[in-house]
């Protein structure tokens, strides 16, 4: 259990011109206790038919340590207020067994067979991404770069998960770079979903059909399901894996290196469908959750991407050959859900692909109403008890759901 600990924090309020101290009263504790501040701001295979207010400042709670950091200078004490209240305080812990446990986890080219693909695997290796996914505990994992559905299978139990894996069609087989012999397996996006988590929540999920408008250039589909109540009622959560398109990081989306220039612009019209797909639930009174590889750092600071899509506005959407869609002047308007939270943000991702560049490029992001049922602390980004089993490291989080009504 998280320890409580008091600071006395001593600021110079930039505004005022004065000196003020104040102590907080805030909990400190292990990685897996504490967390972040949420900013809101075709054809295929019988295999693969099978189911089986953008923020001003951004505040981090380190473990073990203190951090703020604010937009503006005028805004530390109540960033320094806000981070106190973030942390929980030292009230005793909610009971989180009514928890629905969210996760996200690219597995790194999950071939069915042994030895096949860009990232060939022995049948121990097989085991352990098992064993990882035991460890994960989670009700609902988004994963990315999986074959099908019996690659699935061999990291999920199919006698505990329902496994659920996009249509997407492919059917060239790239040669893998610097593996002779070796080639490229599908890379699809989809859900492992724990049938009797779900249930003990009172909840069923219902599969909607791909969202096949992100496969720019022949990218990767969106897998999109729905979570309902069991007794009936209204749509709780929509939910979607995602895995854009990659090279395009961090700089603006309109970057002219040549090398990072097609990249980028793919990316760039992949936001302009992903923005319309969410503008459209929130239009709808949908609450939301995106998981997956964004292939973005959706907080290093000022990004383009994440301005774009967590600008607390909604508008009508047109087809745009640029931007993949273009927002239909004289639609805008105001949205309170459209203040889009994302989770861990401001905090250097504990396990950066390049640590020239800390920040994660797999994310949860949700709707301001899904954000606002995240449980604050139950962040992680989970390591590997040996060696990496993946080039990415699967992230969890518990919401707590509302009741119904």
């Amino acid at each position: 259990m998280a320890s409580c600990t008091v600071f006395t924090v001593k600021q110079r309020a930039l505004s005022a011109g004065v000196a003020v101290t104040m102590s907080v009263r805030i909990a400190r504790g292990t990685p897996g206790q504490m967390g972040s501040l949420l900013q809101p701001a075709d054809p295929e295979s019988a295999l693969n038919n099978q189911e089986y207010p953008k923020s001003p400042a951004r505040v981090a709670s380190a473990w073990g340590a203190w951090s703020v950091r604010a937009a503006h200078g005028r805004d530390w004490l109540a960033m320094v207020l806000l981070a106190a209240l973030a942390t929980g305080g030292c009230a005793k812990p909610a009971d989180a067994s009514r928890d629905l446990v969210l996760a996200t986890w690219n597995l790194e080219h999950l071939a069915a067979d042994d030895g096949a693909g860009c990232r060939p695997r022995k049948p121990a290796e097989y085991r352990a991404l098992r064993a990882q996914a035991e460890r994960l505990d989670a009700t609902l994992i988004a994963v990315q770069e999986v074959e099908n559905v019996v690659a699935l299978a061999r990291v999920f139990d199919p006698s505990q998960y329902d496994l659920v894996i996009s249509r997407r069609h492919e059917e060239r087989a790239h040669k893998c770079r610097g593996q002779s012999g070796q080639r490229l397996t599908a890379q699809r996006t989809g859900f492992a979903i724990h049938r009797e988590r779900l249930a003990a929540l009172g909840l069923e999920y219902e599969r909607q059909p791909d969202f096949s408008a992100l496969g720019v250039a022949g990218r990767r589909y969106g897998t999109w399901i729905t979570l309902t109540r069991a007794d009936g009622g209204k749509p709780v959560l929509q939910v979607l894996s995602v895995h854009l398109k990659s090279g395009c990081a961090w700089g603006a989306l309109e970057d002219r290196q040549p090398i990072r220039r097609s990249q980028c612009l793919t990316l760039r019209r992949q936001r302009g469908i992903l923005e319309e797909w969410m503008d459209a639930r929130i239009a709808r009174g949908e609450a939301f959750a995106v998981l997956g590889d964004f292939n973005r750092q959706l907080d290093q600071p000022n990004d383009h991407f994440w301005n774009d899509i967590a600008d607390g506005e909604i508008c009508r959407w047109e087809p745009d050959e640029d931007y993949g869609r273009r927002c239909i002047r004289g639609s805008t308007k105001a949205a309170p859900d459209a203040r889009l939270v994302l989770a861990n943000a401001g905090q250097p991702f504990p396990f950066p692909y390049n640590k020239k560049f800390p920040y994660a490029i797999d994310h949860l992001v949700f709707d301001a109403t899904a954000g606002a049922w995240v449980r604050r602390g139950s962040y992680q980004a989970l390591d590997y008890p040996a060696a990496a089993l993946s080039d990415h490291h699967p992230l969890r989080l518990q919401l707590r759901l509302p009741k119904a009504s």
